[in-house]
């Protein structure tokens, strides 16, 4: 069993983008779900009639109050058994059905509140949808774009970003002491093994392990699974990287067309990083940030230095509008004899590394940083396995 909450900063950027309306997660459900030639319906809690994809987007969409406008909306996560799992329960969708409720149970559990309130499944506003086949993506074996061979029946759920009185913000993706995704995994895990039973027998020698006993185990192996995974990572094949590659193109293509002509990123370097990167996380979080940064208007010095080091500094911050942003952003490169910015792309460049260079005379200087918190790392870092 693999269980993963979705971080749409580094996994499908557009198609989990959850800052707006669910409409566009929604419909893609729906369509691979119609392309597999199967019904795009959704089920929810115990009890409740099947949802179309226009209801889900009816009822999430309108769960949102008192979030802000960039404020994620809903979140999206992932259930896939094994294959030797999915035997077990003779591939049956009411099973998965009935198991997707449990762990939307666990999922609510495992928030810790302030005032030390407990949820469960009914606190929550979700809906989900069972998907037959899975396609060769990024780094998996085999032709991209075909189907994958064996039993690949999985699990969508799509859950509100708010409680069902619409009083308490639900972040799976935030700080790890509100809500740890490794104790997440190992309850999803534990679950299907109490649910439906184990896929191996157990050893009748030793006594059989407690609820609490297994999740610690499941924990434990999905740290020291994850830790493996960091030291030796899988090599991409050149077909991988090929099409990475491509997908990186149109990425900085879509990106430059945001930016003045003289702020405009070199694909060829790109691609360069990210091949000196191993297209790491980091990369792609980094360059998402630098998009969305010119979506905003916002000028980011030193781009590459950015995407090389994943590194930035919380120094004032030129808009394009002429404004300063306290936002953090990547420090400019330094290369010149005197140690003063290299100033490369023209005029808007070269006044906004002037600003910068004023910004640094009336502010303390400030030690750089990485991007992401150690508990986000850890998480991150965490997902990076398949049961």
């Amino acid at each position: 069993m693999y269980a993963k909450v979705i971080n749409p900063a580094t996994n499908g950027r557009k198609v989990y983008n959850n800052a707006g309306s669910s409409q566009r997660c929604a419909s893609y459900l729906a369509k691979e779900a119609k392309e597999a030639g199967g019904e795009a319906t959704f089920f929810g809690a115990p009890g409740t009639e099947p949802k179309t994809a226009a209801e889900v987007v009816e009822t999430l969409d309108g769960n949102v109050k008192g979030l802000g406008k960039d404020d994620p909306k809903f979140h999206s996560l992932v259930l896939s058994p094994s294959t030797d799992e999915l035997l077990l329960i003779g591939n049956d969708p009411k099973a998965l059905e009935h198991y997707t409720q449990n762990v939307m149970d666990l999922y609510a559990k495992n928030f810790t509140l302030k005032n030390g309130k407990e949820l469960g499944e009914s606190n929550l506003v979700w809906a989900a949808t069972i998907h037959q086949e899975r396609k060769n993506r990024g780094t998996d074996e085999g032709v991209q774009g075909e189907k994958k061979e064996g039993l690949q029946t999985h699990v969508h759920v799509m859950v509100s970003a708010r409680d069902a009185d619409q009083k308490i913000t639900l972040n799976p993706l935030g700080r790890a002491d509100r809500f740890s995704r490794v104790q997440f995994q190992a309850e999803a895990v534990t679950q299907m093994e109490v649910q439906f039973g184990r896929v191996t027998a157990h050893d009748v020698s030793r006594p059989q392990p407690t609820r609490p006993q297994l999740v610690a185990q499941k924990k434990e192996e999905i740290t020291r699974k994850a830790a493996a995974n960091r030291q030796e990572k899988k090599p991409l094949t050149p077909e991988q990287m090929a099409a990475k590659d491509a997908r990186l193109d149109g990425q900085v293509a879509r990106l430059n067309s945001k930016l003045d002509p003289s702020l405009h990123l070199d694909a060829s370097r790109v691609k360069s990083i990210a091949k000196e990167r191993q297209y790491d996380q980091v990369f792609y979080s980094t360059l998402g940030q630098i998009e969305r940064n010119a979506e905003k208007g916002k000028y980011t010095p030193d781009p590459y230095g950015y995407l090389t080091t994943g590194r930035v500094s919380r120094l004032p911050q030129l808009r394009m509008d002429g404004g300063l942003s306290a936002v953090p952003e990547p420090q400019p490169a330094y290369s010149n004899a005197d140690n003063s910015p290299q100033i490369r792309g023209g005029s808007a460049a070269a006044f906004a590394l002037s600003i910068q260079r004023l910004s640094r005379a009336m502010v303390p200087p400030t030690r750089t940083q990485d991007v992401r918190s150690e508990a986000e790392k850890k998480q991150e870092s965490e997902q990076e396995w398949e049961w």
